[in-house]
C-alpha cells in the first residue's frame, strides 16, 4: 500500500510509515531534517495526524482510528516515553530508507491520546469513521487548509539520540 500508514499502540513508539515507490532523495534526507512538525485534528470519529517532515516538503497527512489496528499489536493508545519512528521505505525495493525517532512534547502527545482514548472507548462503526475523513476533506481539501482552520494541536518534535 503507497502512503502514510500510523500506528499508535501502548508500550511502543507510535509509527508512521511511509510507503512510496522510488522516494526521491529530497525525500529521504527530509525525514532526518530537521524541523519535524506535526499537527492533531480530533474528528470525533477520526484522528487526522498531519506532519511537515524537514524545511523543504510539504505538510502531509494520515487519518487514524485505533480500532482499524490489529488486536494482536497491542492495545491502542499513545505512550510518550517511547517517542515517534518515522520509516520511509521505498516500495520497489522493499527497502528502508530512512528511519527517524523523535519525542512528542507532553501536551502535544496528550491531546492525541485523548481522542485514541476516546475513539477506543467507543465501539467501531465503519461509516462513520468513512463519513468522518470525507467530511474533514470536504471542507479543508488540503492539508494546509486542516493546518489552518482546524487543528487542535501542534508541535514541533524533538530528536530522540
Amino acid at each position: 500500500m503507497e502512503g502514510p500508514l500510523l500506528t499508535m499502540v501502548m508500550g511502543a513508539p507510535v509509527e508512521l510509515l511511509i510507503a512510496l515507490r522510488r522516494p526521491h532523495e529530497l525525500e529521504v534526507q527530509a525525514v532526518n531534517a530537521a524541523p519535524t512538525q506535526f499537527a492533531w485534528v480530533d474528528g470525533t470519529d477520526t484522528g487526522i495526524l498531519l506532519y511537515r517532515l524537514g524545511p523543504v516538503l510539504p505538510w502531509a497527512q494520515v487519518p487514524y482510528h485505533p480500532h482499524l489496528a490489529a488486536a494482536e499489536e497491542g492495545t491502542p493508545g499513545v505512550d510518550a516515553g517511547r517517542g515517534v519512528r518515522i520509516m520511509l521505505v521505498d516500495l520497489d525495493t522493499r527497502t528502508v530508507r530512512a528511519v527517524h525517532r523523535v519525542r512528542w512534547p507532553a501536551g502535544f502527545a496528550a491531546a492525541v491520546g485523548r481522542t485514541v482514548a476516546q475513539m477506543e472507548e467507543k465501539p467501531y462503526n465503519r461509516l462513520a469513521h468513512q463519513q468522518a475523513v470525507a467530511a474533514l476533506h470536504r471542507h479543508f481539501p488540503t492539508a494546509d487548509d486542516l493546518l489552518i482552520e482546524r487543528v487542535d494541536a501542534q508541535c514541533t518534535a524533538v530528536p530522540m539520540h
